[in-house]
């Protein structure tokens, strides 16, 4: 009983991890502390039960590795991690370029020098920044034109 109480303390200590990695490594130790508990507990009188241990602590270790993996994903904090990208280039580019607002979304013929297709989506943007020439010159920008290719599909 002494043995038991201490491996249910050192699967508790093990559980207390921050990461997924970790998480996942003491979910497998419960798992398998757990397994061998319920194995040596349930072993018949005429078998050894560190076997009956060994079995069953190997089966739900297993068992609650697959389901740890599954659990503790790293994909969660993967998107986390992408959406918070996202939203400091959006920032960024906020602060480099100043604010746009689309005025104007067209589709129109297009120059076939620069353009396959010869069509191209145009957007017309206002936009409030001033830009430095030189050390005596500054100049306002005020509207922005932005021109994408088209497929011959579309």
């Amino acid at each position: 009983m002494k043995s038991m109480s201490l491996l249910l303390g050192i699967c508790f200590l093990l559980s207390a991890c921050a990461t997924n990695q970790k998480s996942r490594l003491a979910t497998t130790g419960i798992g398998i502390g757990v397994g061998a508990a319920i194995g040596a507990a349930t072993a018949p009188e005429d078998e050894r039960a560190e076997l009956h241990a060994m079995y069953w602590g190997g089966i739900i270790g297993v068992i609650s590795a697959v389901a740890a993996n599954f659990y503790f994903s790293d994909e969660k904090d993967m998107e986390v991690m992408r959406l918070e990208t996202e939203k400091m280039k959006a920032q960024l580019d906020f602060f480099q370029n100043g604010p746009a607002t689309l005025l104007k979304e067209t589709t129109g013929k297009a120059d076939k020098k620069y353009f396959q297709s010869g069509k191209a989506k145009i957007k017309l943007y206002k936009i409030d920044q001033w830009v430095d020439e030189g050390p005596n010159k500054k100049y306002h920008r005020d509207q922005m034109i932005e021109i994408l290719p088209l497929d011959k599909a579309e």
